[in-house]
């Protein structure tokens, strides 16, 4: 594998994570009623999400790290809504 593709592949994870974790946040805005940084989430999401599609239509072995990526965003987002619901316990 060259480097050109391991870096893609890289991004293409970080992208899902990223996304993944970016709409604990839009979900959070949506029900608070706050429009304008809803908004602003929600383009971010589709934005990465777009990358990663244009670029597994282009090599379907990225579905993998697009996978892996969505699966380790929702588990930090999870892990750091526990945290932070254990910490406004106190």
């Amino acid at each position: 594998m060259t480097l050109e593709k391991t870096i893609i592949y890289l991004l293409i994870f970080a992208s899902t994570a990223i996304a993944d974790i970016i709409w604990v946040f839009y979900i959070r805005r949506i029900g608070e009623g706050k429009a304008l940084s809803a908004s602003l989430f929600g383009t971010a999401i589709w934005l990465l999400g777009a990358y990663v599609v244009v670029n597994y239509v282009k090599d379907v072995k990225l579905i993998i790290p697009a996978a892996l990526g969505s699966f380790v965003g929702t588990y930090i987002a999870v892990r750091y809504d526990v945290y932070r619901a254990r910490k406004n316990k106190k």
